[in-house]
């Protein structure tokens, strides 16, 4: 069995990771503002430069978005079709697709209820 050389791991990867984890989650929804940079730091345990290197990442990945003198706010990457966010996220967390596909297994099954039951 081949062993690799564990690399340790940049504190602003962790911060992407976390964040990443609360919007697929839906802690952090869309639309919503991130604390102040400061307190952010503050509860991540980093520095703020850590903490501007992943929001960069974040923003550049489409999943944060600034506003000039408003803060740091939660992209909306929904919409009518998967954003490159989206499907990016999709493809670095497997328990996101598992999620999708129980909730649209779900929601079909509601449909397809409601148009028996109301359909002519």
């Amino acid at each position: 069995m081949p062993f690799q050389k564990v690399q340790p791991e940049k504190l602003s990867a962790s911060v992407v990771k976390q964040i990443e984890q609360l919007i697929l989650r839906g802690i952090l929804s869309p639309g919503e503002r991130l604390p102040a940079e400061r307190e952010l730091a503050e509860r991540l345990g980093v520095s703020r430069p850590s903490l501007r290197d992943a929001i960069g990442e974040l923003q550049d990945r489409g999943l944060l978005a600034s506003k000039a003198g408003s803060g740091v706010f939660v992209a909306d990457v929904l919409g009518s079709a998967f954003s490159p966010a989206l499907i990016q996220l999709f493809a670095t967390h497997d328990e996101a697709v598992f999620d999708y596909l129980s909730f649209r297994r779900d929601m079909e099954g509601l449909a397809a209820e409601r148009a028996a039951r109301f359909g002519s």
